[in-house]
Order: structure tokens, then C-alpha cells, then sequence
């Protein structure tokens, strides 16, 4: 589920959006599997995010960030959680359950 580079499309097929995959805690509380959002910095995917698929507020997402339960991956390599950063166009957002023990 890589972003072409040359087109700027991910998985979803749409120009200058991001394709936002949910796991664990976030899919339980956005009760979807995926959203297609535009593209942003990661406050504004998060905002918009969040405008889709409201039951993330407050367990998932603590305002434009990740709650301190979740974990966010650029094309599910690189974590993100600086409100700042990019998510360029066709990435892939990866939204996880953050885990804790050994």
C-alpha cells in the first residue's frame, strides 16, 4: 500500500489525499477500518481525520495530536508525532494501539 511517487496517489487511488489505516484502539473507537483524508501537515490530516470518523476524539486523538494511547507511522516505517510534520500526499497514515510491557 505504497504512494507513487510520480502521481502523488496511494492506495486509495486519490490525488492529494492520505489513506489512513486504523488498528486496535482506533479502529474500535472510529468503528471503520480505513479513511481517505486530504493531505497535510499532521495536525491538519488529524483534524480531518477526526471530522470523519468522530469517535476518535478523546481516545485516539487528543486534539492535533495522537492521545498518549496511539502510535502514528508514515507509510508504517517512520512515527510521526509532531503536529508540524508533512504526510505527503498518497502516504499511508498507520494508527496504532500504542503497547506497553515485555
Amino acid at each position: 500500500m505504497a504512494r507513487d511517487p510520480s502521481t502523488g496517489e496511494g492506495a486509495a487511488g486519490t490525488p492529494g489525499a492520505v489513506e489512513v489505516e486504523l488498528y486496535g484502539l482506533p479502529r474500535l473507537l472510529a468503528g471503520a477500518e480505513r479513511a481517505t483524508v486530504p493531505a497535510g501537515t499532521l495536525a491538519e490530516v488529524l483534524r480531518a481525520l477526526a471530522d470523519a470518523l468522530p469517535g476518535l476524539r478523546g481516545g485516539a486523538l487528543a486534539g492535533d495530536r495522537p492521545s498518549e494511547h496511539v502510535r502514528v507511522a508514515i507509510d508504517g516505517r517512520t512515527i510521526v508525532d509532531d503536529p508540524a510534520a508533512p504526510i505527503p500526499p498518497g502516504s499511508v497514515l498507520v494508527m496504532v494501539s500504542a503497547q506497553a510491557g515485555g
